[in-house]
């Protein structure tokens, strides 16, 4: 698993960046996709044998998650603030983008449901990487998001403090519950918002650049 830290204002489109990763993971990462993300829960499956370069990275469609056992292509995310979850196991990954909508809807549900269905990966074989991501003291909310994720049942002890949410800390404990070891389960990297050089939506508005996560099988 890898991640790479965008800059702090909008930069380069996908593609001229993927040609940046690229060039420096070489030849271990033949090409990425990504997904055109819209707050939900939709997995998409890629596979095949991957193109090589820029030129070849794209974008698989409306989605917030992807998952592919191919080796030397590359999953990626883009958050700036939500979320950006790796999964890694039993010659399988996945790369999930997970906003609190993401959350309350499941989507590290639907993802683990889809990489035990289509490559037979059990949850307690995985291990799990939490981004980069805005920290509960720096995430006020309305009542209905917490409400909105307390649907799925997990005990809202670890994650909700005074109308504040940490996503990571539900996230983990939605793992956990979903039969995901505790102990490969990390957290990576610091709050977005309170780090100026990770880019954050609450903290810089529409300014706001994007970090991009990876998770690939090397070739």
């Amino acid at each position: 698993m890898l991640f790479g830290l965008g800059p702090a204002n909008p930069g380069p489109p996908p593609e001229a960046r993927a040609g940046v990763l690229l060039s420096g993971l070489a030849p271990a990462l033949g090409t990425v996709r990504w997904g055109r993300q819209v707050h939900g829960r939709r997995i998409l499956s890629v596979g095949g044998p991957p193109g090589h370069g820029g030129a070849e990275s794209a974008c698989a469609g409306p989605c917030d998650g992807l998952v592919t056992a191919a080796r030397g292509l590359g999953l990626m995310v883009w958050t700036a603030d939500c979320v950006p979850v790796l999964m890694a196991g039993d010659g399988a990954v996945a790369a999930v983008h997970a906003g609190w909508r993401g959350c309350a809807a499941d989507i590290v549900g639907a993802a683990l449901r889809r990489l035990a269905a289509e490559h037979g990966v059990a949850a307690e074989r995985l291990d799990v990487a939490l981004g980069p991501a805005i920290s509960g003291p720096a995430y006020p909310v309305g009542p209905e998001v917490v409400d909105a994720l307390g649907q799925l049942g997990t005990d809202s002890g670890g994650w909700h403090d005074e109308g504040r949410v940490d996503l990571r800390a539900f996230l983990a404990a939605r793992l956990a519950a979903l039969g995901v070891a505790p102990e490969r389960i990390e957290r990576v990297g610091p709050c977005t918002a309170s780090t100026p050089g990770l880019a954050s939506f609450r903290r810089d508005g529409a300014a706001a650049g994007r970090q991009w996560s990876l998770v690939y099988r090397p070739l």
